[in-house]
């Protein structure tokens, strides 16, 4: 990758972390205080790609991360039924391969009840990015989710253990610049 190529990965990636980690006030019914991310999303991906063995390049696109507490339930609707033909009937986490865009639920309330962090739920939809985006994976394989979900279990176990945490400070979050 030379200099230039770098510096377009570099802003592709802080356009990417921009409006991905700062609570705002709550969409769809989304509690009060949305769950921050821990970690920059950049690093999460990286991890991944890392993990799945995938070499990032600054000439694919980066998928937008649309968070649940800044997102109307109805954008996401409209997404799904293009990629899939339903309508949820809530929030849900989920990558849109035509969009290049990926749904996040960020409730803390949700988190609390079952398990898990935003951090590795995303990690989760980035597998689906790079299984899209860079192995031209057929999405509706059978086996892609067992991988998303590995790859998630990982993240989590690597990365958001409270030792691990304790360990190694998260990057800090980027401010939203208005995405």
């Amino acid at each position: 990758m030379n200099r230039t190529q770098g510096r377009l990965w570099a802003a592709a990636v802080a356009a990417l972390c921009a409006g991905a980690t700062a609570p705002s006030g709550a969409l769809n019914g989304a509690s009060e205080r949305a769950a921050a991310l821990r970690h920059d999303p950049r690093f999460i991906l990286e991890a991944v790609a890392r993990r799945m063995g995938i070499r990032l390049r600054p000439e694919v696109p980066l998928p937008a991360i649309r968070l649940e507490s800044r997102t109307p339930l109805a954008r996401l609707q409209a997404a799904a039924e293009r990629e899939w033909g339903f309508r949820p009937r809530a929030f849900v986490s989920v990558y849109a391969p035509a969009g290049n865009a990926i749904y996040l639920i960020d409730d803390a309330t949700h988190y609390r009840r079952h398990g898990g962090t935003p951090d590795d739920s995303l990690a989760h939809e980035f597998v689906h990015y790079l299984q899209a985006a860079y192995r031209r994976d057929a999405l509706d394989a059978d086996w892609v989710e067992s991988e998303a979900v590995s790859v998630q279990t990982w993240f989590r176990s690597e990365y958001m253990a409270p030792k691990r945490l304790a360990a190694r400070p998260a990057p800090r979050a980027r401010p939203e610049t208005g995405r």
